[in-house]
């Protein structure tokens, strides 16, 4: 709490967070993001209460969002790997040694003051759209996500059938585990062989 007073609270949203260079070097919003923003558990994809995804309940005010968003990360248990997970143990430490601009007490407080940054995020993103669009922004994303991300893995796995289908060799990158794991219950499999890391964070699908 003593962070955000001091730190946090009184930025303009646009120039003081979302542009803030430093914060993006820090990763402490980027980093939780991945993490959660599209967690591909057991139970099918689990969208975090936010613009930015294929969450489809309306979030029509910020008080709306944030009782869901909550309720998400630290309510929410998904399945990934055969292990249960809450949502908010996905969130790593964030290393200074990795991502030198962490100060010590960052690195030190990482996992909450992430949790807080991309609650921050978040509702700076909830709070421009309502502003921006109130009546509307919610059915244009949703149209624009059934046009561009809804089964995304399916289609290019047919467009992988078909458009390449005289390749004899495939590569792709930012590939999730469970494109993978889908890859290999198709036809495919049986025309490729199959070659992906031995060690794949599954968290960051």
């Amino acid at each position: 709490a003593e962070l955000y007073t001091s730190e946090y609270s009184n930025r303009p949203i646009v120039s003081g967070f979302m542009t803030d260079k430093d914060l993006g070097a820090k990763r402490l919003a980027s980093m939780p993001d991945r993490m959660t923003n599209t967690i591909n558990s057991a139970e099918g994809a689990v969208c975090r209460p936010t613009v930015i995804n294929l969450y489809e309940t309306p979030m029509e005010s910020v008080e709306a969002w944030w009782g869901q968003w909550k309720a998400f990360v630290f309510d929410t248990t998904v399945t990934i790997k055969g292990k249960e997970a809450a949502v908010h143990t996905l969130f790593a430490t964030i290393k200074r040694s990795k991502y030198p601009a962490v100060t010590e007490d960052e690195e030190r407080l990482s996992i909450p003051l992430q949790t807080m940054i991309l609650a921050m995020f978040d509702a700076t993103l909830v709070h421009i759209m309502t502003q921006v669009s109130p009546d509307s922004w919610h059915s244009i994303k949703m149209s624009l996500c059934e046009a561009l991300n809804k089964k995304k893995v399916e289609r290019t796995l047919e467009i992988m059938a078909s458009t390449y289908s005289d390749s004899d060799v495939i590569f792709l990158q930012e590939a999730a585990a469970v494109f993978i794991d889908q890859m290999g219950a198709t036809d495919l499999s049986e025309r490729y062989h199959i070659f992906s890391p031995v060690k794949i964070d599954a968290k960051r699908d």
